[in-house]
């Protein structure tokens, strides 16, 4: 099976790996049995809700691993107001993320890494978030993006906000239809997204898939996550297919690698076994990816040549 190289939705706080829990425990002085560090990182099997699994991240860096899995391109993204509560600033937390991936890179040169900073729906501190972003674009960060508890609090709100990265040329992804209102994909797009995280919802409108295409906005797909969530009942019911063969700019992605127990390759396997995905359709899925990624035409031309 062709293994995918490129993961642009991906959250640090939701991949923490085993044993970076287990360091930092021990760094306080504190100790955990593995089986209770799993159940604490991991989506519990009778998870109900998007609200619920939100509630499971954690932090740490993972460039290692992911080179280690042979990918070749990955957008970072977390949320620096999430690591203040013990007296980090926001600027603390992104310059910290910024060195663990810069030296990652250093040891696993075959990996190009970018961070996204998230602003968070119904969040403070999102404004800090966005000022940052506009700082230190180019300069370890790739872009910005909208997460959290989709539909606590209209997209829209966020024009203003949005605005201001807009007017910068810094670019952004958003959340957007993982909790099946096609409506906030069209916001989305209308916000000036360039991509779209999940975005399950638009299969439910026909107007909204015709704006996908026509603009060829990039979708996050995440499969497995989205079965978690409940977003989508069954992997056969997945509109990745669909979006596939309509001609959406459609990617493959893990967006938690430890809260799903997932990675890039268990999505190929999920989505291949439900619904029949050819190793020359996840390639262009990658191609997809790449050609979406907030990096330069120059990066992107040398990224397409590492592919298969």
């Amino acid at each position: 099976m062709y293994q995918g190289k490129v993961d642009l939705h991906l959250h640090l706080d939701g991949s923490l790996s085993e044993s970076v829990i287990t360091a930092l425990l021990a760094r306080d002085g504190r100790t955990m049995p593995i089986e209770e560090i799993r159940d604490s990182i991991r989506v519990p099997d009778h998870c109900t809700s998007l609200v619920e699994y939100l509630k499971r991240f954690a932090a740490y860096d993972l460039v290692e691993r992911l080179a280690d899995q042979g990918l070749i391109y990955t957008e970072i993204r977390f949320a620096p107001q999430l690591h203040t509560r013990r007296g980090m600033t926001q600027e603390q937390a992104l310059q910290s993320a910024i060195r663990g991936v810069r030296e990652a890179q250093k040891d696993y040169p075959s990996i190009r890494a970018g961070l996204l900073l998230c602003s968070m729906i119904g969040g403070a501190g999102n404004e800090e978030t966005v000022r940052l972003a506009k700082e230190y674009i180019g300069n370890g960060v790739v872009g910005a993006d909208l997460a959290g508890a989709e539909g606590t609090v209209p997209i829209e709100t966020y024009y203003p906000l949005f605005h201001g990265l807009y007017s910068e040329n810094v670019p952004y992804t958003i959340h957007a239809g993982e909790c099946g209102d096609p409506e906030n994909v069209r916001k989305a797009i209308e916000l000036g997204a360039k991509r779209v995280g999940h975005g399950c919802g638009a299969i439910k409108s026909e107007p909204v898939m015709d704006l996908l295409v026509r603009t060829q906005t990039v979708v996050e797909a995440c499969v497995v996550s989205n079965l978690q969530t409940k977003a989508v009942l069954d992997a056969k019911d997945h509109p990745i297919r669909p979006f596939f063969d309509r001609g959406v700019a459609v990617t493959v992605n893990t967006d938690n690698m430890s809260c799903s127990n997932t990675t890039l390759r268990r999505e190929h396997e999920v989505i291949a076994a439900a619904m029949g995905f050819t190793d020359a359709e996840f390639l262009r899925m990658d191609e997809n990816a790449i050609n979406g990624a907030f990096i330069s035409d120059a990066e992107k031309k040398a990224l397409l040549q590492k592919l298969a």
